[in-house]
């Protein structure tokens, strides 16, 4: 009896360890999700002119109320999901994020009203945000827009200065408003139209520009906070090389339809920026800083250490989560 006794103890014994371990494996192997995601979800109802606009949104398990983030890619052929990390990592600081495709469908627009329905898409993409961020735990009293590249200078900006209408068949408000913060990323603003193609289309119609890059109503809204991103290496192969201006006739031809003042060419000459030649994605990012610092608005200008303008490294990680808190914060 002792024996088997004995024998039962020890059964019971090893079983409890077991269960012990299983609880502990369990609980070290499988911690809960800081931030949910929810796929695909249609801001359009429909939209003749391009492919109909859907979003992914990003949002903190715990409750908020958090502030709301609508993030916009770099141009088509890219889309939401290179932005996918990005939108995770900055809802996990305690954002709501809606990811967007923008310009899905969408040949290259030949005039200013061809480019006018792409803006639009967006704009309803920020204007569904508000109407549904208090579904995922988000405060649309404090919104902010982001774009990479071509969804900085074409996109972002352009929602944020510009205030386009949203399209027809938007699922959220038709009625623009206006947003607490535009962070970007490489913004391509006055380089936007780089090869000869972009060129011919401003110099048949300067009025083209206007529906690429919001610089015609900067003065406007001298109040916005803009928080910009410049990549510490923004030339990698074919990506947003130097735009050559190797002589006066050559500049002048660039700069006539994206320039009629002249004052953006005499601030790259004060800048520098023309010494060598070039007009690169950096000094287009300065130039654009150097405009709203004169004007008044709360602007500031951080280099993503280590990055390119495709990928950020664990130094460019940092300074990139860091924009949207200080977007966020109220002055």
């Amino acid at each position: 009896m002792n024996g088997s006794g004995a024998v039962g103890r020890l059964i019971v014994g090893l079983m409890v360890v077991a269960l012990l371990a299983v609880a502990l494996l369990g609980g070290c192997s499988s911690s809960p999700p800081t931030v949910t995601k929810t796929s695909n979800i249609a801001f359009e109802s429909s939209n003749p002119a391009l492919t109909t606009g859907v979003l992914d949104v990003y949002a903190p398990t715990k409750a908020g109320p958090w502030p709301v983030v609508v993030m916009f890619h770099a141009g088509p052929p890219l889309n939401k999901r290179d932005l996918s990390t990005h939108a995770r990592r900055v809802a996990d600081l305690g954002f709501v994020v809606f990811n967007a495709t923008w310009g899905a469908g969408a040949p290259i627009p030949e005039t200013y009203e061809q480019a006018l329905p792409i803006t639009s898409q967006a704009a309803c993409a920020v204007e569904f945000a508000r109407a549904h961020a208090a579904e995922y735990g988000g405060d649309p009293a404090t919104t902010i827009v982001f774009g990479h590249g071509q969804g900085a200078s074409s996109i972002a900006a352009m929602i944020a200065f510009a205030h386009p209408q949203a399209s027809a068949g938007c699922l959220g408000s038709t009625t623009p408003d206006a947003i607490d913060a535009l962070v970007t990323w490489d913004g391509d603003w006055l380089l936007q139209p780089t090869n000869i193609d972009w060129d011919r289309r401003l110099a048949a119609d300067p009025k083209f520009l206007d529906g690429l890059t919001p610089l015609k109503h900067l003065a406007e809204h001298k109040d916005l906070k803009v928080v910009m991103l410049v990549s510490e290496n923004t030339n990698v192969g074919d990506v947003n090389p130097d735009r050559p201006l190797p002589d006066s006739q050559a500049a002048d031809a660039f700069f006539a339809p994206r320039d009629p003042s002249g004052d953006l060419r005499r601030q790259l000459e004060a800048n520098g920026a023309l010494a060598d030649g070039n007009l690169d994605l950096g000094e287009a990012q300065g130039l654009l800083f150097s405009v709203l610092e004169a004007q008044g608005n709360p602007v500031s200008l951080d280099v993503l250490p280590g990055s390119t303008h495709i990928s950020l490294g664990p130094e460019g990680w940092k300074v990139f989560l860091a924009a949207f808190p200080k977007a966020a914060q109220r002055d």
